[in-house]
């Protein structure tokens, strides 16, 4: 794919007149993606090492990280390789800023680790545990670059191994470390006492502990084991770990005995809905059955409405009940993530009419943020469980933005694209889909304003260049300027963002010009002063040659695309900063000059800015002197 230059590693809601007509409502997404998760929070990492048993192996680790800035991590999967990561980099951890995760990159043509990210000072950690294959090896070839880059930059890296032990080049193997898997029952017992579960010393027999347990599945069980506490109340440790385990094992028998005794539509519908909205009101779990079963085409019950059975009669029946708040919820701790799983697998003809139902759902004004948000989490969770479920999720997402549209399922659909980006295993195929969406011509506003939105507040956090490609092909096409302005600024403040979108102004590999809205864009993107800023290493753009050769061309299509009048502020502000920016001055103007190609007619115009604007003035003669010498060089 051409469209990739350099590749690295989310409201309100308005309407207004387009017109004669009907008045079209556009819904601004603004804000309504939860934070990406790339950037390792303080409190988190203080939650995490309030946890943390160190492992066996971990200061040979530490040791190899303080002494080379890098150390690989080794281990068997489960046994705590990232949680051990995030702490070796936290104990170097002064004034620096938070940790963040370095992210592989999927765009072809481009490298699969992208060095810009790791900056100075920097804590960075990446995960290549999942990586097998070719994949791995392309990665694998790029370390020991990325290892002098953390150098040369003063950074510290801890890079986790794919679970299959893999080899490691000669030059690297060195600063390879194995951590072994901590006791279990150790870092349960850290869990339950930063918890403050009243719980017998030592430990009773769990059957949680009979087997063997990845790091991950401890904080799991350990909140099924609070919620039991929470949510029941009364029982000990012993009742609580229990139920806990029987969740954590899932109960799909028991949905499955119950499903025996449940024939009529009426009993199903209301099961799928308290499980679909657990802890939602009873008058939003009502109204929701009976929706469903409108979808599912399910006839009326033909007898009056006082003679039907009582709301709280139908709950017992499924072993679920009204609590205090109203709400409802099964008896069961985790009952409700059963039986969702339980539905889905063994009524595949049902998906369809789950996805409609949640799309009308989410636009009820009966339920709550939290319970709109709780119900998209737990549709997609299912959707994500395989890749043949993501068309459900694309046509979900079509759905809630098809008109007519409205802001709650606007942030739905934020939510649901949100979660397809972010699944380890899925969000190729959801960028990938951005991508194509992104070149569609009649693209509708409601599904762009979506893209934005993704792109800005998500993608530009784990994959910018990607995000970059995607806005610029919505800029290309868009009527207004959203995506144009949501990437001007975020080019603002990022120079190697602003390197790429000048190469796919104007290389010819990215046919520039061919879109109108390219040749304006240039002219934002194009600003004197970010151009000259020195940065962090005393190093502005307008100092490499390719950007000079660049900037060049794309003025070279200003001046033959568009009026004076468009762009004439654009120079007078390149003036401006020539006047100001000694050191840059020629530089700034010998680009001005060739990008007219020696048309006299466009240098005469610059020689009268000088003229007629005092603050230019100084610029009179230089002006002069390089039209006569580019007309005689001609």
């Amino acid at each position: 794919m051409s469209d990739s230059f350099e590749t690295h590693v989310f409201g309100g809601s308005g309407s207004v007149h387009a017109g004669n007509g009907d008045i079209n409502n556009i819904y601004m997404l603004s804000g309504t993606l939860s934070a990406s998760p790339r950037k390792k929070p303080a409190d988190e990492l203080w939650w995490l090492r309030r946890r943390f048993v160190e492992p066996a192996g971990l200061g040979e680790a530490r040791e190899i990280l303080e002494v080379s800035h890098t150390v690989f991590i080794d281990g068997a999967p489960g046994s705590g390789r990232v949680a051990a990561a995030q702490i070796l980099l936290q104990g170097l951890q002064s004034d620096a800023g938070q940790l963040h995760q370095l992210v592989p990159q999927d765009e072809e043509n481009a490298p699969r680790i992208d060095h810009t990210h790791v900056g100075d000072g920097e804590l960075i950690w990446l995960d290549l545990s999942a990586l097998t294959g070719p994949r791995w090896e392309e990665v694998h070839a790029e370390l020991s670059s990325l290892r002098a880059i953390v150098q040369e930059r003063d950074a510290y890296l801890a890079v986790i191994l794919p679970d299959e032990t893999a080899a490691l080049e000669p030059t690297l193997a060195p600063y390879r470390a194995r951590i072994d898997r901590p006791a279990v029952a150790e870092v349960l017992v850290r869990y339950l006492q930063t918890e403050k579960i009243d719980r017998p010393i030592p430990l009773p027999p769990l059957r949680f502990l009979d087997a063997a347990r990845r790091m991950s599945d401890i904080p799991a069980y350990v909140d099924l084991i609070c919620r039991a506490r929470d949510e029941h109340r009364e029982g000990d440790f012993t009742m609580w770990s229990e139920a806990a385990f029987t969740a954590w094992s899932g109960q799909a028998q028991d949905v499955a005995d119950q499903m025996a005794t449940l024939v009529t539509g009426q009993e199903r519908a209301l099961l799928i809905s308290v499980a679909m909205l657990h802890g939602a009101h009873a008058d939003v779990v009502h109204r929701a059955g009976a929706a469903l079963l409108d979808r599912a085409e399910h006839p009326p019950e033909d007898i009056p409405l006082l003679e039907h059975a009582f709301l709280d009669k139908r709950l017992h029946e499924i072993d679920a009940r009204i609590d205090d708040s109203g709400a409802v919820r099964f008896t069961k701790l985790d009952y409700d993530a059963a039986v969702r799983s339980y539905f889905w697998t063994h009524m595949p003809g049902l998906h369809d009419t789950l996805r409609d139902w949640v799309v009308s759902t989410v636009d009820s004004p009966d339920l709550s943020p939290s319970e709109r948000r709780d119900l998209v989490e737990r549709f997609t969770d299912q959707c994500l469980l395989h890749e043949r479920y993501r068309q459900i999720m694309v046509s979900l997402l079509n759905q809630l933005t098809a008109l007519p549209t409205t802001g709650r399922k606007m942030e739905a659909a934020a939510q649901v694209l949100q979660r397809g980006l972010r699944e380890e295993k899925q969000g190729r195929f959801f960028r990938r889909q951005i991508y194509d969406w992104s070149r569609i011509s009649n693209l509708s506003i409601r599904m762009a304003e979506l893209i934005i939105a993704a792109c800005r507040d998500e993608m530009m956090t784990t994959h910018p260049a990607e995000a970059l490609v995607r806005l610029h092909h919505l800029a290309r096409r868009e009527t207004g300027t959203r995506a144009r302005d949501t990437l001007v600024a975020l080019v603002e403040d990022a120079p190697r963002l602003r390197r790429q979108m000048l190469a796919r102004l104007t290389e010819a590999t990215f046919e520039p010009g061919k879109f109108p809205s390219d040749v304006t864009l240039f002219l934002e993107i194009a600003a004197p002063e970010p151009l000259t800023a020195l940065g962090k290493r005393d190093h502005p753009l307008v100092a490499e040659k390719t950007i000079r050769r660049q900037l060049t061309h794309g003025w070279s299509l200003v001046f033959a695309r568009l009026p004076y009048e468009t762009w004439a502020p654009f120079v007078r502000r390149w003036l401006t900063v020539a006047v100001e920016e000694a050191r840059h001055r020629d530089t700034l103007l010998d680009i001005l000059v060739h990008g007219t190609g020696g048309d006299a007619i466009l240098l005469s115009r610059f020689y009268e800015m000088t003229r007629t604007t005092p603050s230019l003035i100084p610029l009179s003669a230089q002006i002069s002197q390089r039209f006569g010498t580019f007309s005689h060089s001609q």
